[in-house]
C-alpha cells in the first residue's frame, strides 16, 4: 500500500468505464442515491493503485457487477475528499449499499477487492 505523509492533492478522476465525480457534494449525493456502489481511491503516485487498476476495471465489466456503480476518485486535487474518508493508506476502497457503509478499507489484495464488489452486489 502506498501512505504519503505530505499534504495531499485531492482530485476526482475516473477510470475508462467508470463514473466521474467533481466535487464531494457529488460523491455524497452518489453514496446515498445509488442502491449500489463501490468506490475505488488512488493517486497517480501509488503504484500499487496503478497495479490493481485493471483488476477494478475487470470487476466493473463483469456480468454479475451490471447493477453496481463503480467510481473512480483521484485523491490529489480535493482534500475535502481525502478528509472526509480519513483515507491515509492508498488505494482505499469502500462500499455501500443503499447508502449505507458496508466496508471500507486499505489494502493491495485482489481478493479483498473482489469481495468487496461482490458484497456490493449481492
Amino acid at each position: 500500500m502506498c501512505n504519503r505523509t505530505t499534504p495531499m492533492r485531492t482530485c476526482l478522476h475516473v477510470c475508462t468505464s467508470i463514473f466521474r465525480i467533481m466535487t464531494l457534494p457529488e460523491l455524497i449525493d452518489q453514496i446515498k442515491s445509488q442502491p449500489r456502489l463501490f468506490i475505488r481511491f488512488h493517486a497517480s503516485w501509488c503504484g500499487v493503485c496503478k497495479l490493481l487498476a485493471p483488476h477494478v476495471k475487470s470487476l466493473k465489466e463483469a456480468e454479475a457487477m451490471s447493477e453496481v456503480k463503480f467510481i473512480d476518485v483521484d485523491v490529489e486535487e480535493h482534500l475535502d475528499v481525502k478528509q472526509a474518508f480519513k483515507i491515509n493508506d492508498l488505494p482505499y476502497f469502500a462500499g455501500f449499499k443503499d447508502g449505507k457503509l458496508l466496508e471500507e478499507f486499505a489494502t493491495a489484495k485482489k481478493d479483498k477487492v473482489s469481495e468487496l464488489a461482490e458484497a456490493c452486489a449481492s
